[in-house]
């Protein structure tokens, strides 16, 4: 349990400013509750600080262990790990700069936020930093608000909602003659045509921004786009071309030595094994993607190669592993309501209980799982739940009607996107049932 007091310590060491401690100096009582309510979720973004407990500053608080040891050891800014360091640079850069530092501030925390997945936190901010933009005419801060906002959507499966930030964030790059930004924006909207299963206009913005990559000399940004066409080839089932554009991205990012895109690619190369059935390979890149995910903080990607990991391990009877993982990745993607990682996680609790003769569980964590991938918007994922929970019922001689009709959805949706691979698979499978 936490003490205000305590609490007052942790916002202190935070915020670091003279004038910041004088202010509060009797308590929290004094700050006005927009600048409280700030440093509160900023120790809540850390990790310093949880739900319960005594702190009683509209809601009431409880220190975790990183809190009680800062407050017990109040150790120099120096001492504390390199990414913890920038989190609590920019926390007070935010919280003592004019607009024109604050707004570079915002910029940074914002950043750290996503890579942390702090949802919340990183749009209040963009709504901000977009007031502050709007107030200065700044246009170039204005897309840097609309693209982050698109990626918090995008975390939250509001595929409309992220496409209009994107299209918004575009317009805005362009005319700040930004061609980096608008380079990064048609690799993001790519990515969201991608989940909603329009494949053709998903390859169209990919190839744009590995087109404008190129023309700038922007190695990064060039990777990037052939990393997530190596997605889609793999959505389609062109496994040697994605294969072969992942592993070209690895290269470039464990060159430049970028851990955190090496996650995201490793992750993606994960994936495309597993899809060809190869679960110890795919297994083994989950693993060292869960490995340096905890280094990087990077819990999107992180809670993604959990699930992914979660269903290797199902499918290889390593049941204590695979519902660890899936434990893990639940608590990730819970908060944020990330409707898409849920549904394959369900279906991971599905696949155990079905093999482990509960029928019953099995079969209802399946249906949660299609349900949450048909309201998530994502095609594919819809396709693969509905795939298991039809296999399931077949397996089990349960219900032939509505495992037909599951396969029949699979198969569509599958062919619809232009993944014939798995569209015939769930075809045979009918054709032989």
């Amino acid at each position: 349990m936490a003490t205000r007091n305590e609490i007052e310590s942790l916002i202190f060491y935070v915020l670091g400013e003279n004038n910041r401690q004088l202010m509060i100096k009797s308590g929290l009582d004094g700050v006005s509750k927009d600048n409280r309510v700030v440093a509160l979720r900023g120790l809540q973004d850390l990790g310093w600080i949880g739900h319960g407990g005594l702190a009683d500053y509209e809601e009431s608080y409880s220190l975790t262990k990183e809190g009680r040891k800062i407050v017990a050891n109040h150790p120099e800014l120096r001492d504390l790990e390199k990414n913890v360091q920038g989190h609590i640079t920019a926390l007070r850069e935010v919280d003592g700069g004019s607009n024109g530092p604050r707004k570079d501030a915002l910029k940074k925390l914002i950043a750290i936020q996503c890579d942390m997945s702090n949802w919340d936190s990183a749009l209040l901010n963009c709504f901000v930093i977009r007031k502050i933009a709007e107030r200065t005419k700044d246009v170039d801060a204005l897309a840097f608000s609309f693209y982050y906002q698109g990626r918090v959507e995008v975390a939250q499966n509001r595929w409309e909602e992220a496409l209009e930030s994107y299209l918004n964030a575009i317009e805005k790059y362009m005319e700040a003659g930004d061609r980096k930004g608008v380079c990064l924006t048609n690799c993001a909207l790519g990515i969201v045509y991608g989940n909603k299963g329009d494949h053709a206009s998903a390859i169209r913005c990919f190839e744009s921004s590995l087109s404008m990559a190129r023309a700038i000399g922007d190695k990064h940004s060039e990777a990037k786009a052939l990393g997530n066409l190596a997605i889609i080839y793999d959505l389609e089932g062109r496994t040697e071309e994605s294969e072969n554009a992942s592993m070209s991205c690895l290269g470039y990012f464990v060159e430049i030595g970028d851990l955190q895109y090496s996650c995201r690619i490793s992750n993606n190369l994960g994936v495309l094994n597993m899809s060809r059935e190869k679960y110890d390979t795919a297994a083994e890149y989950f693993g060292k993607t869960i490995v340096a995910c905890r280094t990087t903080r990077d819990m999107e990607v992180l809670g993604a190669a959990l699930v992914n990991a979660g269903y290797c391990f199902a499918r290889t009877n390593e049941n204590d592993k695979s519902l660890r993982f899936t434990d893990e990745a639940i608590s990730i993607f819970k908060e944020p309501n990330n409707l898409n990682m849920l549904a394959l996680a369900y279906r991971n609790y599905g696949y155990l209980e079905f093999h482990n003769a509960n029928l019953q569980k099995g079969f209802e964590w399946f249906e949660k799982s299609v349900r949450s991938a048909k309201t998530s918007g994502v095609e594919d994922t819809y396709a693969a739940c509905c795939y298991e929970y039809g296999m399931a019922l077949i397996k089990s001689a349960t219900d032939p009607r509505l495992a037909r009709k599951l396969l029949k959805r699979s198969s569509t949706v599958y062919r619809n996107i232009g993944n014939l691979t798995l569209a015939n698979k769930a075809e045979a499978t009918l054709a032989g049932f």
